[in-house]
C-alpha cells in the first residue's frame, strides 16, 4: 500500500459511545466499505465467555479464516494456552504479515471483557501490530485497554458520542421521514431533550408522529412513552449493579452532584470513586465541564429516574430534597436551595430562602433565574408581604414593571399597617427602584433617606444605595448621588458583585458628566466598560449609559466613528434595563452619533424621542441641556430654523431659568443676522450673570461670541472669549464646538495660535482638527438661502430663480456667493454634491 494509504487508513480505531448511539450501524457500513474496496475484514461480537483467552484468541482466529486471512497454506496460529499470549501475538503477526491485502479485524462489546489474562493479551496485540492488520474497538466504556502510547503515536483514531449525536439537520431529516416537521425553537427544545442521542432520537420521532402537541410530546415523552422507559431500562439501568442503580436513584432529586452531595444523598463513602467509574464507563454520566467537581446525567436518563423514583415512594422524594436543601443552604447558594425547598413543600424555607438570599441573587446578576424559580413557590409564600417586595426587586431588575406593579400596588396599600422592618426595609427599596426606573417619586424615597443606614442587611443597604443613588442622580443631587454610588461600589468590590460593580461605575460616569468633569466622564465610562468584559458580565444593561457617556466624549473629541460604535452598544443595551432615563439617553446620543452620517436623519429621530415626552415627566437636567443645544445646532445646520426654535421652548419645561435657554434664543437671533441681539444674551453667559447646567454649552456661548466678534472685526473681543473657550474645553479635550462654527472661527484661531501659553498646545490641535476649507456650513444658512439651495438641482437659469423668489437677479447671485462659502465649494454642481452629503437637500 502507498504512503497516502497508510495515511488514509487508521492503524486502530476506537468507537466510545453508550448504547443506542449507533456503533454497530456505523461499524458495518465501514466493513462494507471496506470489503468494495477489497480489504479482508473480519468481526467478532464480545460476549461474557470471551473472557478465557482460549475461548477469545479461538474467536478472533475463527473470524479470520472465514475472511480468507488464514488459508492454511501455512502453519497457522493456534489459540494460547495461559502464559502464551506472546508467543501466539508473534504467530499471528507472521500469518497476517504473508498477506498481500489489508486486514480489518472488529471487535464489538469490548467492554465486557474485564479479565486482566484477556486484557492483557489484546494490549500486547495493539502494541506488536502486524503491518497490514487494522484493529477497530467497539466499546461503551471510556478504555477497556490503555491506548496512550498509540495515542502519542499518532495511529489512533477516536470516535466518541459527541461525533455519533445526531445534529439538529440529520434530526429534522429523521423526523421527516416520520412525517413530522417541526419548527425551529420546537426542534431546539427537542435537542436539548435528547442530546441529539439517536437511539432516543427515533423513539421520539415515533411518538411524535401519533401526537397532536408536538411539544407536550417533548416535553413529557420519557414519563408517557413506554419504549423510552424500556429502553433506557433495559439497555442502561439493567446493565448496572442494584446499588449502583439505587445510587443513580437517590442522585437524581439534584440536576448536578459532587462527591459530598452524593455522599449526603446516598450515604456511600465511596461515592467519589463511583461517580469517576460511572463517568469513565460513558454510562451518560458526566462532568459538568472537563474540570469540574459537578457530575451530570442525561437529561433523559435524568428524567428517567426521577419518574421511577417518584413512583417507587413519594416520602423517598421529599426526604432527598430535604438533604439537598439544608446542603445547598450551608453552602449558601439559595438558588439550587430552592428548587429543593419547594419539593420538600416547606413554606417558611421557600420564604427565607427568596428573603435572604434575594438582594445577593439580583446583585450578583441572577436575577432571571430567581425570577423563573418564583414561578414554582406555592401561592401562600408569594402573597407573603415580604415576598412580594423581594420578588417586585427581582421583576423590576429584568424590566418587568407590569407584574412588579401589581406587586407594589398592594404594598402600598399595606405599608402603614407593618410593624416588620424587613417588610418595611424591602418594600421601601423596591417602591424606590420603582420611581428610579420611571421617574414617578413618591415619598417613599424620602422615607428610605431616613431608614437607609439602619438597614442591617448588608446586601440589602448596598440595594437601597444603588437605588437611592441614583435617583438623586436623575434628579441632579450630584453630590449626594456619588456619595450612595460610591459606598454601594466599594461593596460590590469587597462582595464580589460585578453587576452592581458595573452599574455603579457607569453611573458614576454620568454623574462626572453631569458635573461638567467631561475628562473623569471619559475616564470612567472606559474604567466601567472594562470592569464589565473583565467579570463577563459585558451585556449588563446597567453598562449602557457607561457607552453612552464613552459615545459622548468620543464625539466631543471628533472620534466620530468610535462614537457611533459606542453609542449603538449603548441604545442596544438600554431597552433591557427597564430604566426609562438610561433608554432616553442611550437614544438621544445614537441619534446625535449618528449624525456625523446622515444628518438629518439623525435630527427627525431627536424630535420624535423629545417631542413624545410629556411635561410632567421628571428628566435628568443635564441630558436635557446637552441633547437640546445639539439638537438645536443640528436643526440649524440643516436650515430648519423652525425647529431650532421649538427646542428653547420644550426644553423650558425642565430647564427654566438656565444659561442653555437663553444661548439657544441667542444663536436663533444670530443666525437671522440680529447679532446684537444675540451678543447681549451672550454676556449674560460669558460673564457669570446666567448659569448654565452644562459646561459644554459654556464653550458654546464663547466660541460663538468669538465667532459673532470676528466678523464684526473685534479682534479683542474675539481673542478673550476664543481663549475663554479653549481654557474650557482643554481639561475635557471638547474640540466639536469649535470644528461646527467653520471657517470664522478658523482664521482667528489660526492668527491667535503661538500666542496662547500653555492653551497653545490644544489651540493648535483644535486647528488641525479645523479643515481650512470645511465640508459643512462654516456658519448656517439663512432663510432665504436655504430656500435659493432647494432651487439648485434644478435646471433653472439664476434670472428663472430671481423670478421664483421675486428677487433681482444680483440679489440671488449674491446669496450664491454665501452659499459657496459656507458650503466650502466653488460652484453650483458642487454645491448640490456638498449639500446632500450634508443633509441639507
Amino acid at each position: 500500500m502507498s504512503g497516502e494509504e497508510e495515511t488514509r487508513w487508521p492503524r486502530v480505531v476506537l468507537v466510545c459511545a453508550p448504547p443506542g448511539f449507533g456503533k454497530t450501524t456505523l461499524l458495518a457500513a465501514a466493513v462494507r466499505r471496506c470489503r468494495r474496496e477489497g480489504f479482508a475484514t473480519a468481526w467478532v461480537n464480545v460476549d461474557e465467555h470471551d473472557n478465557d483467552p482460549f475461548v477469545l484468541w479461538s474467536a478472533v482466529l475463527t473470524a479470520l479464516e472465514s475472511a480468507g486471512v488464514l488459508d492454511g497454506a501455512q502453519p497457522e496460529p493456534c489459540p494460547p494456552e495461559p502464559g502464551e499470549e506472546e508467543r501466539f501475538v508473534t504467530a499471528l503477526r507472521e500469518a497476517i504479515d504473508r498477506q498481500r491485502r489489508e486486514v480489518w479485524l472488529v471487535l464489538d462489546d469490548v467492554q465486557r471483557l474485564h479479565e486482566d489474562d484477556v486484557l492483557n493479551g489484546l494490549e500486547l496485540l495493539l502494541a506488536n501490530l502486524p503491518k497490514r492488520l487494522h484493529v477497530v474497538i467497539s466499546t461503551r466504556v471510556a478504555e477497556p485497554v490503555p491506548l496512550r502510547r498509540l495515542r502519542l503515536a499518532g495511529i489512533l483514531r477516536e470516535v466518541r458520542a459527541i461525533e455519533l449525536c445526531f445534529t439538529e439537520a440529520e434530526t429534522a431529516a429523521l423526523l421527516r421521514g416520520h412525517g413530522v416537521t417541526l419548527t425551529q425553537p420546537d426542534l431546539a427544545r427537542l435537542m436539548v431533550r435528547t442530546d441529539g442521542w439517536p437511539a432516543i432520537v427515533r423513539l421520539a420521532a415515533m411518538a411524535l408522529a401519533a401526537s397532536d402537541d408536538y411539544i407536550a410530546t417533548i416535553d413529557s415523552f420519557v414519563e408517557t412513552d413506554r419504549a423510552v422507559a424500556d429502553y433506557l431500562v433495559g439497555e442502561v439501568l439493567s446493565k448496572l449493579p442494584a446499588d449502583v442503580q439505587e445510587f443513580l436513584f437517590r442522585t437524581s432529586v439534584c440536576e448536578c452532584v459532587t462527591v459530598e452531595l452524593a455522599v449526603e444523598l446516598t450515604g456511600r463513602d465511596d461515592a467519589g470513586a463511583l461517580l469517576e467509574r460511572l463517568e469513565r464507563g460513558n454510562t451518560l454520566v458526566s462532568r459538568c465541564s472537563p474540570h469540574s467537581e459537578w457530575f451530570r446525567y442525561h437529561s433523559l436518563l435524568l428524567g428517567y429516574l426521577r419518574m421511577a423514583l417518584r413512583s417507587r415512594s413519594l416520602a423517598t422524594v421529599t426526604q432527598l430534597h430535604r438533604v439537598a436543601a439544608d446542603w445547598f443552604v450551608r453552602q449558601g447558594d439559595a438558588l439550587a436551595a430552592l428548587p429543593h425547598a419547594i419539593g420538600v413543600g416547606d413554606h417558611d424555607l421557600m420564604a427565607d430562602l427568596v428573603v435572604q438570599y434575594g438582594p445577593a441573587v439580583v446583585l450578583g446578576g441572577q436575577t432571571r433565574t430567581l425570577r423563573r424559580l418564583s414561578r414554582k413557590l406555592p401561592r401562600a409564600v408569594v402573597e407573603r408581604p415580604v415576598v412580594r417586595a423581594m420578588l417586585a426587586i427581582a421583576e423590576l431588575s429584568t424590566g418587568d414593571r407590569y407584574l412588579a406593579e401589581e406587586r407594589l400596588a398592594k404594598l402600598s396599600a399595606g405599608f402603614r399597617d407593618t410593624d416588620d422592618p424587613v417588610v418595611r426595609d424591602l418594600s421601601l427599596v423596591a417602591l424606590t427602584q420603582h420611581a428610579r426606573l420611571t421617574g414617578r417619586l413618591s415619598p417613599r424615597v424620602e422615607e428610605l433617606d431616613a431608614r437607609l443606614d439602619h438597614i442591617e442587611d448588608t446586601d440589602l443597604r448596598m440595594l437601597a444605595l444603588i437605588n437611592r443613588g441614583t435617583v438623586l442622580f436623575w434628579l441632579g443631587h450630584l453630590q449626594r448621588a456619588q456619595g450612595d454610588l460610591e459606598r454601594a461600589l466599594d461593596l460590590a468590590r469587597e462582595r464580589g458583585y460585578s453587576h452592581a460593580g458595573a452599574h455603579c461605575l457607569s453611573h458614576l460616569s454620568a454623574v462626572a458628566g453631569a458635573a461638567n468633569d467631561i475628562d473623569t466622564m471619559a475616564r470612567v465610562a472606559n474604567e466601567a466598560i472594562g470592569f464589565a468584559h473583565e467579570h463577563g458580565v459585558g451585556a449588563n444593561p446597567s453598562t449602557s449609559i457607561a457607552h453612552a457617556a464613552a459615545a459622548w466624549a468620543a464625539y466631543q473629541s471628533l472620534d466620530d466613528e468610535t462614537a457611533r460604535a459606542e453609542a449603538r452598544t449603548a441604545a442596544a443595551l438600554a431597552p433591557a434595563s427597564g430604566d426609562r432615563t438610561v433608554e432616553l439617553c442611550a437614544r438621544s446620543v445614537a441619534a446625535i452619533a449618528a449624525s456625523t452620517e446622515h444628518a438629518y436623519d439623525a435630527l427627525l429621530r431627536l424630535r420624535e424621542i423629545w417631542g413624545a415626552l410629556g411635561r410632567s415627566e421628571r428628566l435628568q437636567t443635564s441630558m436635557v441641556a446637552i441633547v437640546g443645544v445639539t439638537e438645536q445646532k443640528l436643526a440649524l445646520r440643516l436650515s430648519r430654523s423652525d425647529w431650532a426654535a421649538e427646542v428653547p421652548h420644550r426644553a423650558s419645561m425642565w430647564i427654566a431659568g438656565s444659561g442653555e435657554l437663553l444661548f439657544m434664543r441667542a444663536r436663533v437671533h444670530a443666525y437671522h443676522g440680529h447679532t446684537t441681539t444675540a451678543r447681549a444674551q451672550l454676556d449674560k453667559i460669558t460673564c457669570g450673570l446666567a448659569r448654565c447646567v452644562a459646561s459644554n454649552t459654556e464653550i458654546e456661548a464663547h466660541v460663538l461670541v468669538a465667532s459673532l466678534a470676528e466678523r464684526a472685526g473685534d479682534e479683542q473681543t474675539a481673542r478673550t472669549q476664543l481663549l475663554a473657550g479653549l481654557e474650557k474645553a482643554e481639561p475635557g479635550h471638547v474640540l466639536r464646538p469649535f470644528v461646527d462654527t467653520g471657517r470664522d472661527l478658523r482664521a482667528l484661531l489660526a492668527r491667535q495660535v503661538g500666542r496662547l501659553g500653555q492653551l497653545d498646545t490644544f489651540a493648535a490641535e483644535v486647528l488641525e482638527a479645523m479643515p481650512a476649507t470645511p465640508q459643512g456650513t462654516g456658519a448656517e444658512l439663512s432663510p432665504r438661502e436655504a430656500r435659493l439651495l432647494l432651487e439648485l438641482p434644478s435646471l433653472s437659469t439664476t434670472e428663472e430663480i430671481a423670478s421664483t423668489m421675486y428677487v433681482s437677479v444680483n440679489t440671488v447671485k449674491t446669496h450664491l456667493r454665501s452659499i459657496y462659502r459656507k458650503l466650502g465649494v466653488s460652484n453650483r454642481r458642487e454645491a448640490v454634491f456638498v449639500a446632500r452629503q450634508q443633509g441639507l437637500l
